[in-house]
């Protein structure tokens, strides 16, 4: 197996809504885990745990992003 290569810094996870959903997962699966020691912070975008939380796990996603500097989300469909 292939050595990792180990990330510095952590990432800013946004998860999204149905379909992008499952295809960040198989992005992350097949592209970036096997190759990738990653540090991620994740919060989940989807439409239900935002109105659970009153919008605050958005602000606290970009709170995060302005700390770690970097954050990816998969673009909606």
């Amino acid at each position: 197996m292939t050595k990792k290569i180990k990330m510095k810094n952590t990432l800013v996870e946004l998860d999204g809504d149905e379909m992008t959903r499952v295809m960040w997962k198989m992005v992350k699966e097949k592209l970036l885990f096997p190759y990738l020691d990653m540090n991620i912070d994740y919060y989940d975008l989807h439409i239900k745990h935002r109105d659970e939380t009153g919008d605050q796990v958005t602000v606290d996603a970009a709170r995060a992003i302005q700390k770690y500097g970097v954050g990816v989300k998969c673009a909606t469909i």
